[in-house]
């Protein structure tokens, strides 16, 4: 009865925790659609000669010319159109349009939106 009991409070119960926020690959069960001015975190590939101070998964290329790293883009959400697509804008006001599925995309969580707030365009910017 005791090993019932440590499996239920230390595997059951923290992986149904998980399952609930969204612990399991960014799926949640009770997952909010995005709203407009929502910040989110784009992942992008990106390959240069010096990667970013906060680069992620950095790889020197085949011949050590080049890295392939994860850059984080900080954007918000302006606009979700009829068909679930996101508009979203970046720093430098430009748009982007992004699938609501894609795995790169995922909402800011709150340490983020805390620490990299400045990264984030204004909530404010009006068309």
């Amino acid at each position: 009865m005791l090993i019932l009991l440590l499996l239920l409070s230390f595997v059951v119960l923290p992986a149904l925790v998980a399952m609930i926020l969204g612990g399991f690959g960014g799926h949640s069960i009770f997952q909010r659609p995005l709203r407009p001015g929502a910040p989110i975190v784009y992942r992008v590939q990106e390959t240069s000669t010096c990667p970013s101070p906060d680069a992620i998964d950095v790889h020197p290329s085949e011949h050590g010319e080049f890295y392939d790293y994860l850059a984080q883009k900080y954007w918000r959400v302006e606009e979700v159109l009829e068909d679930g697509s996101i508009l979203a804008l970046t720093p430098l006001m430009e748009h982007q349009y992004v699938r609501p599925n894609d795995p790169n995309l995922r909402r800011a969580n709150l340490i983020e939106r805390v620490r990299y707030a400045a990264r984030f365009p204004s909530p404010a910017y009006q068309r």
